[in-house]
């Protein structure tokens, strides 16, 4: 809380707590009033001498009980003891930018889904009832409107789905005995006479209710907390942030969701990070289900996390909205049986078996958008089973599967729907999880290096109820702490699983390779550790280098000029800076498999295929040099385009780290932004 604090308020504080000291010398809170009075003798010095300060600097440089470190992203504070070392993260994290001219080709605004009003749907459900809409059935009482349904039969196998046996002549207020049904209607005046389409509901569910009597969420777990999971095809972090505005201002402003930010993918494709998540395991390590695989068996007995969340007395829910593109189905047997208690790849195969006799237009199902009725289907559960303990993971690839652009349609929709559960007191039993399996992963997107690490770091966001972090500040300071950290699909997979049964916070085993995001993960970590191969790591790499090197050389020699240009209007009375040595030098850029990967050369995203091409990468130089005249010290990254062979450097990314003194006295008055750079002409070291 005091990191950007300036001397002035140092100083101010620092009188305080001496004063307090003086009339309470036994005070238990003394030790940190002492580092406060060493705090304040300290700005006193510097502002008398003209250094520059940063608290930062004076914690890293000062024998002190305590060092406290901040992670600014996370606003998480962990104290550790004297003596202890501070490693620096193995795993640098590269800077992506929501405005990266390389992706900007490929963003383009989309409208909201707009349905028809022509195409009304006759009936519709609430909470579990079938409801006739009363503008469609305003008919003659003699002859009213007549409705048959026919329940939607899954057949045994993954594929396959028919219409049962006609219940006849159903009435407004009918309760759904089936989740998916055909309803056929006629009346006998007004065009059109005849109305046919599948609806969903949640009916209810007689071994669910029996479960939640007889079965409580163990003792040992997070306070019976409800799992939604959201997930969406090919949405890395940066088009998440760029194409999702209002579903993520509401998420992160309004509801405090908290985003990792070094969430990286493990393999290629959907599966490759919902096998990890779901069931703590590799597609690899798991028996045989691919189609037309010797052996090959369904996907029924795969360790699935649902299966111990219905043992912890939940509901459980899997929905996906693709029937040939599904994750398990595509490559994969499905499922012989059911895997949940509400299971919605009926629903889509019914959609397809009804296509035969109804034409549907785009992105729309009668006069509801496609997107509302995947989203509706939750909400429908919480609605019928209220705060009861549900996991709910629904992944949702209709939209943004071959372009992310496609699924802003739907930005506003899912921004409502998440009100709609924070209003009705829904979130504040869940933890909600919005997710992406990967970035987008088309030819002309993999081309760049933006691109290439957009596809390995995908969206990953928790939000938790309000009054979680009061129950347990612990587990949310590790998991603050861990939005900078190295992520994967297996460290959400041992989150899940703490929600029912705790494993207690700390900090995670490297030796693990699925770390609960509730503890801190090692600063040590990068993608062996992980599990992680070269070429899908998003992890930057640095090396070394000769001071004397050429591109280092050059590098230094630019971040000058770009400081003589901020005070080339002065040169009167800033002398013009030169180099004088280079002290440090260092190279950063992704690792060479992730900048050769090209795809995947087989069907099931086994075997990668590599270019020999891995020169075009953008490369970061980290120089740390003294300027003549004055001696002063800067650390500066400058950026490297091998491609035009140019370098350039922003003003942000230059930090003076020596004191500059009375140095720039000449200029304070003038513009004291660049005391830092000015050294006046005929100044006396």
């Amino acid at each position: 809380m005091y990191r950007h604090l300036s001397c002035g308020q140092i100083v101010w504080t620092g009188s305080k707590r001496i004063l307090k000291l003086c009339r309470n010398v036994l005070s238990l809170k003394n030790l940190f009033a002492l580092f406060l009075i060493s705090l304040f003798l300290v700005c006193i010095n510097n502002m008398i001498l003209g250094g520059k300060f940063t608290l930062s600097t004076y914690l890293r440089k000062s024998n002190i009980l305590a060092v406290m470190v901040v992670d600014e992203h996370s606003k998480t504070s962990v104290t550790r003891d004297k003596g202890a070392t501070i490693p620096a993260q193995k795993c640098v994290l590269p800077k992506l930018e929501v405005n990266d001219t390389e992706m900007k080709k490929f963003y383009s605004p989309q409208a909201p889904v707009k349905c028809p009003a022509v195409e009304i749907d006759w009936v519709y459900v609430d909470n579990g009832t079938l409801k006739f809409n009363p503008e469609v059935t305003k008919t003659s009482q003699n002859r009213p409107v007549t409705c048959n349904v026919y329940p939607l039969v899954r057949k045994p196998g993954d594929d396959t789905v028919e219409w049962g046996a006609k219940i006849p002549n159903v009435k407004d207020g009918w309760r759904l005995s089936s989740d998916f049904f055909k309803v056929e209607c006629l009346r006998p005046s007004k065009f059109p006479r005849s109305y046919v389409d599948i609806h969903i509901g949640v009916a209810p569910n007689a071994a669910v209710e029996k479960r939640f009597s007889e079965t409580k969420p163990p003792a040992n777990g997070l306070s019976g907390l409800s799992l939604l999971v959201l997930g969406f095809d090919s949405m890395s972090r940066m088009s998440w942030i760029r194409r999702m505005r209002k579903t993520r201002d509401y998420f992160i402003d309004t509801l405090n969701g908290i985003e990792m930010e070094g969430y990286n993918i493990m393999g290629d494709g959907t599966p490759a990070a919902l096998f990890p998540m779901l069931t703590g395991k590799h597609e690899t390590e798991m028996h045989e289900a691919r189609r037309k695989f010797k052996g090959a068996k369904p996907v029924d007995d795969f360790p699935w996390i649902w299966k111990d969340f219905e043992k912890a007395g939940y509901l459980t829910s899997w929905a996906d909205s693709e029937v040939y593109m599904a994750p398990f189905n595509l490559r994969l047997l499905g499922f012989q049986n059911p895997p949940t208690d509400y299971f919605m790849r009926p629903y889509y195969l019914g959609v397809e078996l009804l296509r035969k006799m109804k034409r549907y237009r785009p992105y729309c199902r009668g006069s509801t958008p496609i997107h509302k009725i995947w989203l509706n289907w939750p909400r429908d559960l919480y609605y019928m089973y209220g705060n009861k303990p549900k996991f709910m993971f629904h992944f949702y690839a209709t939209l943004s599967h071959q372009d992310n652009n496609e699924l802003m349609k739907a930005d506003q929709d899912l921004m409502l729907f998440i009100q709609d559960l924070e209003k009705r007191g829904y979130l504040n039993q869940t933890i909600l999880v919005i997710m992406g399996d990967h970035g987008a992963r088309f030819a002309k997107f993999r081309a760049s290096v933006s691109g290439k690490l957009e596809e390995r770091l995908p969206y990953l966001a928790f939000r938790f109820p309000p009054w979680f972090e009061r129950k347990y500040p612990k587990l949310m300071s590790n998991f603050k702490l861990n939005t900078k950290r190295l992520v994967t699909a297996l460290d959400v997979h041992e989150t899940f699983k703490d929600v029912i049964r705790f494993d207690g916070a700390g900090v995670g085993n490297l030796n693990e390779r699925g770390i609960s995001l509730f503890k801190e993960i090692p600063v040590e970590r990068d993608c062996s550790h992980a599990n992680i191969s070269n070429h899908w790591c998003g992890c930057l790499n640095w090396d070394s280098l000769p001071v004397d090197d050429d591109k280092v050389l050059a590098a230094a020699n630019t971040a000058i000029e770009f400081i003589n240009n901020l005070t080339s209007e002065y040169r009167p009375l800033c002398a013009e800076l030169n180099l004088e040595a280079v002290t440090l030098a260092s190279r950063v850029m992704p690792n060479k498999d992730m900048l050769k990967f090209k795809q995947s050369s087989d069907f099931d995203g086994r075997v990668a295929e590599f270019t020999e091409n891995a020169d075009n990468a953008t490369v970061l130089y980290q120089v740390t040099f003294s300027t003549e005249p004055g001696h002063g010290q800067f650390e500066v990254t400058v950026t490297y385009s091998p491609i035009t062979e140019e370098m350039a450097v922003v003003e942000k990314e230059i930090s003076r780290i020596n004191e500059y003194g009375s140095a720039p006295a000449c200029i304070m008055d003038k513009n004291r932004q660049l005391r830092q750079y000015c050294y006046c002409k005929g100044h006396k070291s």
